[in-house]
């Protein structure tokens, strides 16, 4: 059954942002839940807007014209999806989001802070609340709103050190209002218990997953889950290894390559295209709320959207991706890739 328009979705519910998907008569089919212990309704699917903004992944393609960005932003949410992920960092994202809703209906958008100088200082003290005063003040004038539903911590240096700026920083923007939510987008292993660890005012947290790196699976998920922390997962085609353009990797990620292979003949024994498969694994073998994809591309927008309607993979083919593995670690992390 097709997704209804925007326009045909019943009033807002409790909480913020749209109602479930679940929900909206005739848009089950896309599934939406509440994002941990935030009042935010969300939709499995979310659209990552990173190549929008600026060149970004394999091939670092520029981003399109601005109003194709514009009728991309609008395609996703009158097709069902109702967040959108940006970050202060992503070059013309805000303004590009904020300008498409203008005068519309808005999604749940979910924007970062970046706690470190362009060389990459981290921020300390005061430098710390004085920098997310600013970061905020440019997201909410850039997306054009007073409220911003979830605002991420880009980089966990401060959290990791439990500076105590940080927590009066956060808590000052929810006592003004300007912050509904705060989050957190981490890297790696460790800092993201850290951050669990943490806990308030920080309710969500957003890692990278895909079926090449199922590393969370075995602590950061179920520590999710028991302390209701959402869970976001990007990265899920792994910059676009997981997908036809892993041909173009170097020499030196050869095993990376073998193993994206590997997926590839699973999705051929499914009749389906790779990135498709990849997808619908990271939807629904990590229990996450919100899955993003990034694409400045409408025919793939269209496809992810397709994807997250058909549901589970089968279980023969889940446990075939399961079994494949990529040895040394260091290779799923896109920043210890040769340039090329």
């Amino acid at each position: 059954m097709p997704i209804p328009p925007v326009n045909a979705w019943p009033p807002l519910v409790a909480g913020y942002g749209w109602p479930s998907p679940a929900t909206a008569s005739g848009a089950d089919d896309l599934q939406g839940t509440t994002l941990g212990s935030t009042q935010l309704q969300v939709s499995l699917l979310g659209l990552g807007t990173v190549e929008l903004g600026m060149p970004y992944g394999l091939g670092q393609v520029t981003p399109p014209a601005d109003d194709d960005c514009i009728r991309l932003l609008h395609h996703a949410v009158d097709h069902g999806i109702c967040y959108i992920d940006t970050a202060a960092a992503y070059g013309r994202s805000e303004e590009l989001i904020g300008r498409a809703f203008a005068g519309r209906r808005r999604p749940v958008i979910a924007t970062k802070v970046a706690l470190r100088d362009p060389d990459g200082t981290p921020w300390h003290g005061r430098r710390i609340v004085t920098g997310i005063e600013a970061s905020i003040e440019r997201s909410l004038r850039l997306l054009g709103t007073d409220a911003l539903d979830l605002v991420q911590i880009h980089n966990d240096d401060a959290v990791v050190a439990g500076d105590p700026a940080l927590r009066e920083a956060m808590d000052t923007h929810l006592q003004s209002g300007e912050v509904r939510n705060w989050g957190a987008s981490t890297y790696g292993r460790s800092a993201p218990l850290t951050v669990i660890d943490y806990g308030e005012p920080i309710r969500t947290l957003q890692v990278a997953y895909s079926v090449l790196d199922r590393r969370l699976e075995e602590d950061v998920f179920p520590a999710c889950q028991r302390a209701g922390v959402g869970r976001v997962l990007r990265s899920v085609f792994l910059q676009g290894v997981l997908s036809e353009r892993r041909h173009s990797l170097p020499e030196d990620l050869l095993p990376l390559r073998q193993a994206a292979d590997a997926v590839a003949r699973v999705a051929d024994g499914l009749a389906l295209p790779l990135a498709q498969v990849a997808l619908r694994f990271a939807l629904f073998e990590a229990g996450a709320q919100v899955t993003l994809v990034g694409t400045a591309d409408a025919a793939e927008l269209e496809a992810n959207i397709g994807a997250a309607q058909d549901g589970p993979l089968p279980p023969d083919a889940v446990a075939a991706l399961r079994s494949i593995q990529v040895a040394d670690e260091r290779l799923l992390n896109p920043a210890n890739w040769p340039r090329f």
